[in-house]
């Protein structure tokens, strides 16, 4: 079965030619914030499908980047406590303000979009406010990108407000790590109650564009395969769909499904879905 998704759009996917059903893609509210390259929104609704099928207590997300699926699993009380790592430290920094600023929902909705003012707040504040406007002001959700052309195409204000105060009032079940994935993933590697969604950088072939999208995408892809081989726990795995990929895959006799989806330059790619246990779609 095929499914097709977007990285970067918040438009709902397709399943095997078909339209998500409404009852499906509403069950799970998707708590998002940050607008990021590789956001995860379209797979919310599988992601899920299994860890209901797999329960855990804890879920961790060692590639946090947005944290959409973590957030929505924990709003929807799938989960009782997740676990954010994030290395780039700009991002860290932003997880952290939705969790302990009980102001920047205010800020967020007060802040007026324009042009020169998110050119202001770039050149002079570093701060989970800063990083979160920066998320959303940035072309095709590329953080290091330049600014869009509209610069409030993608400021969603009611939605990201309603979110950020979502997240905050979570805030006692998030911990939030800045610090090396596969080292924070070894600790909780042998606890069956702890689950795992990883969606690391796309960089296990040379010429995967995660080089390009993000400043911390160097990863040692066997080591991750083999860690995830050993874990008590239920997890999913996505993955660039390369030659490596596949190889450590049938390695690890892990199952796997190609996914269809649009990349942030709208160009048609398949990435892999990985996971232990039954099937999960």
């Amino acid at each position: 079965m095929d499914i097709q998704g977007s990285k970067t759009s918040e438009v709902t996917g397709r399943v095997a030619g078909k339209p998500f059903s409404r009852r499906r893609s509403s069950s799970v509210l998707r708590v998002s914030v940050a607008q990021y390259a590789g956001k995860k929104r379209w797979f919310v609704p599988y992601a899920a499908k299994f860890f209901r099928a797999h329960p855990c207590q804890t879920l961790i997300e060692p590639f946090a980047g947005s944290a959409i699926v973590g957030l929505s699993l924990l709003h929807a009380r799938m989960i009782e406590r997740l676990v954010l790592v994030e290395k780039d430290k700009r991002i860290a920094c932003l997880l952290n303000g939705l969790v302990n600023d009980p102001k920047l929902a205010d800020k967020y909705e007060a802040f007026n979009c324009t042009r020169e003012n998110v050119k202001n707040l770039l050149r002079t504040e570093q701060s989970a406010f800063r990083y979160l406007v920066q998320s959303r002001c940035r072309n095709r959700g590329r953080f290091d990108g330049g600014l869009s052309k509209q610069i409030d195409s993608h400021w969603c204000r009611e939605q990201v407000v309603s979110n950020i105060r979502h997240v905050y009032a979570m805030r006692d079940r998030i911990s939030v790590i800045c610090g090396d994935a596969l080292e924070e993933m070894r600790k909780y590697a042998a606890d069956q109650t702890v689950g795992c969604f990883a969606d690391p950088p796309y960089t296990a072939d040379i010429n995967s564009r995660g080089h390009l999208m993000y400043r911390e995408h160097i990863l040692e892809h066997k080591k991750l395969f083999a860690l995830l081989a050993h874990w008590r726990g239920p997890w999913l795995l996505t993955e660039d769909n390369s030659r490596m990929v596949r190889h450590l895959a049938a390695c690890y006799r892990f199952n796997i499904r190609r996914v269809r989806m649009m990349t942030s330059d709208n160009h048609r790619k398949t990435e892999l879905v990985m996971w232990r246990k039954r099937r999960i779609f």
